[in-house]
């Protein structure tokens, strides 16, 4: 019994030794990236939305990854555009009145992979957040941006890590 114990705590101690690195994000690149403040080509949308977009996902990429930022010479670059802002009313209702209203937000996204071109992409990613007609826009705008920015962050974080 006591050979017993004795092997499971070696076992155990072993173990504890080993340097062994899992990462739950997906991610196992480490460098560098630069995120280059986006433009709000849209002609829509409150003033602060290009700036926000770029720190979330800043913020992302520092959460969810190895990589630090840099703002030149990076490892990888995403630079990009607000090109769609729409707030658009859905389902007529009653008195021919939307019962809903929808947001609809797109990004033009350029990655460029400095250490493996193959991977340089130019792609849209829009997202869309509907929010009912007894809520108004100056009510929902903040919040339902915030929804619409977490996803398309995270398509545009699936996007530029797929091969690494």
């Amino acid at each position: 019994m006591r050979k017993k114990i004795g092997l499971y705590l070696l076992f155990f101690s072993l173990m504890a030794c080993k340097n062994v690195y899992y990462t739950l994000s997906g991610s196992a690149a480490s460098g560098t990236i630069q995120v280059v403040n986006f433009n709000n080509l849209s002609g829509g949308g409150p003033p602060y939305l290009a700036q926000k977009l770029t720190e979330d996902l800043k913020t992302y990429y520092l959460q969810n990854s190895r990589l630090r930022i840099s703002n030149s010479e990076a490892d990888y670059v995403v630079e990009g555009d607000i090109v769609e802002y729409q707030v658009v009313p859905l389902a007529p209702g009653a008195n021919q009145q939307a019962a809903q209203t929808r947001i609809n937000i797109g990004v033009k996204i350029r990655f460029t992979d400095n250490k493996n071109p193959d991977n340089n992409f130019e792609q849209n990613f829009t997202n869309y957040a509907d929010f009912p007609q007894t809520t108004t826009l100056a009510q929902a705008e903040a919040q339902k941006i915030q929804e619409i920015f977490d996803k398309i962050i995270f398509d545009i974080f699936q996007k530029t890590v797929a091969n690494w």
